[in-house]
């Protein structure tokens, strides 16, 4: 009796086929084994073979089997004469694009190896490791939907494919010197090099403190020394970020150990097989501080064959940050920002960023899920019959899709004020719709009028037949926290910068009640004034005159301010251009401002951060939350903090930067903690990354994410969680 077998999960382009193919042949059984739109087919003259599937152990590194279904077939014994792979099948099924992921060990051992005919070829891969989703147009995953599919295979490699007892055996990304992709070099859009000699070419030009854009796996990194002064001051002022974070990488876990400190589960983060960029504190707080001003730095290992190729002859930190100007796309193309390139003919077809991570008391907190993760399925664990798809947030846009109990989110996207971030946004949208073959009735978007997912949401959802959905922001940061712990009732803290508020106000500290898919405000900081509106945001200076003006006098204002204290204080009395607002993030700023850490915002979240890091892990001092009762909802009082830091700040710094995160960290547990009975309590939003408030959170028990970002690129996700706790 034949059985057909129907596999689901990240079961293609992970060496799955092959797999299955050996094991049958091991047992010498008929049949065949093939991809389909939905993920794996096999038909078997064994019942019995769906236990090989199911022992872990036994399959292919990266895959991952999420459901397996058995039936018996109509199918007679003389049909099969052997066991086969069979071509692809399309359907209407849909199945996963697995992430790209490091190259392998027995991979790099063949790109160091002088006698292996791999030897220094810059896309050596197997079935094992490599691109996948940067080089995938559709599905089911087979070559010719990839950009491999321009590099017919030489005669080797058409060995190696074929071959069941070959890494490589069907290997849709084989290749090698003869017959793949190759690496130039560019000087002034000239080639100058190509293959090895590029990279030596490239190599020279790093060493002399130059600028290369280097074509990497999900677009261009923008390249140099990280020890030369001269060529981080030039690159600064290229990408115009002059005091924002950059990341570097360096050749291994030792040379990381040299630079930053590590727990287990950061070095785990930093070896394996996503490789993300990972925030670490620096060992000597000055070091690098042209890099990175802080008191920590984001470092990664290299994860293709061609930065291990670059680190085996350059000996120092590279800064490796993506090849855009702020708000715009990582550059996939051949770029002109400097005029020296190492670049492949490869073409990506869905570009990625590097992901980004940080470790909070042993808890990974992802700041950014892209390469390595995206667009990995997330199991949410409940399966209903409708399919969605969320927008998510207009800054650190995600969007996520809903389906058979699996929600399918992008890589990173960027920021939707810009016009070509919007263009790949959409693009990208009709690509994941296309390949998880999902038709959703349901459209989700933020409530804030003015955000472009808002508006277009309701032209999605026109052409699709779907009606929208708007969330409130900081309601989706619970529901993000609540949907990845399988939580129906929570209570939920989530505080950011800010947010479109249901009372049209601008929210960023606030505390949710919600009971089977009902939400409720209960709590939130007080409201405060953002004097000037949106521009306090870069000027904390505003939002702190905004606090202060309530309890000091003209006199004093004016000592602080100077003249900006006149025009300032007549905004308030005429109620001209303020907005009031209850955010954790502005607090942050106006703290910043008031103590003497960052009073100019030149990116996102530089006040928070900086705070964040003169902390030096000072002891807070002793200021008891003071919360107040409104109208059935409690208020926690962030102006009498002010009066402490103002009657004080001559003391010690570091110690009144504790007292602000512990102030409100313990104010806003205390509301919850009065509400949540036996409810567990969750905590999201970009103040989640703070190591202070959320090591608070996390010692009282409290649940936080892991899956997806606590920022704003989890805002789709919690999307997705409140439409589903609603139905």
């Amino acid at each position: 009796m034949f059985y057909k077998i129907t596999v689901s999960g990240a079961v293609q382009g992970v060496g799955f086929r092959p797999f299955v193919y050996r094991e049958a042949k091991r047992l010498a059984l008929k049949g065949y084994v093939r991809n389909t739109s939905g993920g794996v087919e096999i038909v078997v003259y064994d019942g019995a073979f769906v236990e090989i599937l199911k022992d872990k152990s036994q399959l292919p590194p990266l895959a991952v089997i999420d459901n397996i279904n058995i039936c018996e077939t109509d199918v007679s014994d003389s049909f099969f004469s052997d066991f086969e792979i069979l071509g692809s099948k399309f359907g209407s099924g849909s199945t996963e694009i697995l992430p790209d992921t490091a190259i392998c060990e027995d991979c790099l051992r063949e790109l160091n190896d002088s006698k292996n005919r791999r030897h220094k070829y810059h896309f050596t891969t197997c079935t094992n490791c490599g691109p996948r989703f940067t080089i995938t147009s559709d599905m089911p995953y087979d070559r010719n939907v990839t950009s491999m599919s321009l590099y017919p295979m030489c005669d080797k490699c058409k060995k190696e494919y074929n071959d069941s007892s070959d890494r490589r055996y069907h290997a849709q990304t084989i290749a090698c010197h003869d017959c793949g992709p190759k690496f130039s070099f560019f000087k002034d859009g000239k080639v100058i090099a190509t293959s090895i000699e590029a990279v030596d070419c490239a190599v020279t030009e790093l060493k002399d403190g130059k600028i290369v854009a280097i074509k990497g796996v999900g677009g261009y990194h923008l390249c140099c020394d990280a020890t030369n002064p001269h060529a981080l001051k030039a690159l600064r002022r290229l990408i115009r970020r002059q005091t924002k974070p950059l990341a570097i990488m360096v050749s291994d876990i030792s040379s990381v150990s040299e630079i930053a400190v590590m727990s287990d589960v950061e070095k785990s983060l930093l070896i394996s097989k996503e490789r993300p960029i990972v925030v670490l504190e620096k060992k000597d707080k000055d070091s690098f501080s042209e890099v990175s001003p802080l008191d920590s730095i984001g470092i990664m290992l290299p994860y293709a064959a061609i930065h291990y190729l670059i680190l085996d002859r350059v000996d120092v930190p590279l800064i490796m940050t993506s090849c855009n100007l702020p708000g715009e796309p990582m550059g996939t193309e051949s770029q002109s920002m400097v005029n020296l390139e190492l670049s492949d003919d490869r073409t990506i077809v869905n570009r990625v960023d590097d992901s980004v991570v940080k470790v909070i008391d042993d808890k990974s907190m992802l700041l950014r899920r892209s390469r390595g993760f995206a667009p990995k399925s997330i199991d949410v664990g409940v399966k209903k019959d409708v399919e969605i798809i969320a927008l998510g947030a207009d800054e650190s846009n995600t969007f996520s899709i809903y389906k058979d109990g699996k929600v399918f989110m992008s890589q990173h996207m960027g920021d939707l004020s810009n016009a070509k971030v919007t263009s790949l946004w959409e693009k990208n949208i009709e690509f994941f719709l296309k390949v998880t073959k999902s038709k959703p009735s349901i459209v989700v978007c933020d409530i804030h009028p003015d955000y472009y997912s808002t508006k277009y949401a309701s032209e999605l959802a026109l052409r699709l037949g779907a009606k929208v959905v708007p969330i409130q922001h900081h309601v989706a940061h619970a529901y993000s926290v609540g949907l990845e712990h399988g939580l129906s009732s929570f209570v939920g803290i989530t505080c950011d910068g800010s947010g479109y508020g249901l009372d049209d106000g601008l929210w960023g500290g606030e505390v949710f009640a919600v009971k089977d898919g009902d939400h409720k405000r209960v709590g939130h900081l007080s409201e405060q004034m953002l004097v000037g509106g949106e521009s306090a945001v870069k000027e904390p200076k505003k939002m702190l005159f905004g606090i202060l003006s309530r309890f000091l006098t003209d006199a004093e204002l004016s000592e602080v301010f100077g003249s900006s204290a006149g025009i300032w204080g007549k905004q308030i009395e005429q109620d001209f251009n303020i907005l009031k607002t209850t955010s954790y993030g502005r607090i942050f700023d106006a703290a910043s401002a008031l103590l003497g850490v960052c009073d100019t915002r030149t990116y996102s979240g530089e006040p928070a951060i900086s705070l964040e890091s003169s902390v030096s892990g000072a002891t807070p001092y002793v200021l008891e939350p003071v919360i107040e009762e409104k109208e059935g909802i409690s208020i926690l009082n962030t102006t009498i903090l002010f009066e402490f830091l103002w009657k004080n700040k001559d003391k010690d710094k570091s110690r009144l930067v504790a007292t602000v995160f512990d102030y409100v960290a313990r104010g806003l547990y205390l509301i919850a903690e009065s509400l949540s009975g036996d409810l567990p309590i969750v905590f999201s939003g970009g103040v989640a990354y703070n190591r202070y408030v959320t090591g608070y959170m996390i010692k009282k028990g409290v649940l936080v994410n892991s899956k997806v970002p606590a920022g704003d690129g989890g805002i789709s996700f919690g999307q997705i969680g409140s439409v589903l706790g609603s139905n």
